[in-house]
């Protein structure tokens, strides 16, 4: 009973997430410029997007406002709950992950080379998630980080930050 409870009130809130990000497709592609006809203009296909958006968050919300989410939110969002989800350690290592890619995005890209910011912050994630041995660690984080240059500055033709 407990995991439909908390089903039900995910898909309700994901329900009002896909409709809020639907109108917000929408509203974007139509202030996009239009060339010839709104077929071949650059917001035609974010807005099918939008439409397709709203279209399964309005079926999403009808199906979890007939497993009864809205009143479930009460017990699912309680001072018990939520207090056990922070102290959770899957929540804590997402929020370090999470902090990981804000200091490369907002701190490293930009600041220096692409393919040094990218290694190192390979190299972290790996590190914290012990994914692998230390050695094995620095070599694929240094690998990926120039193979990615090397496919998106000479093969796609892209220069990167």
């Amino acid at each position: 009973m407990e995991d439909v409870k908390k089903g039900s009130v995910s898909d309700f809130i994901m329900s009002i997430l896909l409709l809020i990000f639907g109108i917000a497709l929408i509203i974007s592609s139509l202030n996009m410029k239009v060339f010839n006809t709104f077929l071949d203009a650059p917001g035609f296909f974010p807005m099918l997007l939008g439409i397709i958006f709203i279209f399964l968050g309005l079926m999403m919300l009808i199906s979890s406002i007939r497993r009864k989410g809205p009143q479930q939110m009460g017990h699912v969002f309680g001072k018990a709950n939520l207090g056990a989800f922070f102290k959770h350690i899957e929540f804590k290592r997402v929020m370090i992950l999470i902090g990981l890619m804000v200091v490369y995005i907002f701190g490293l890209i930009g600041r220096m080379h692409f393919a040094i910011a990218t290694a190192i912050y390979l190299f972290c994630t790996m590190w914290f998630l012990k994914s692998t041995g230390l050695v094995k660690n620095i070599i694929i984080s240094v690998v990926t980080s120039i193979v990615i240059s090397v496919v998106f500055r000479f093969v796609f033709n892209i220069p990167l930050p």
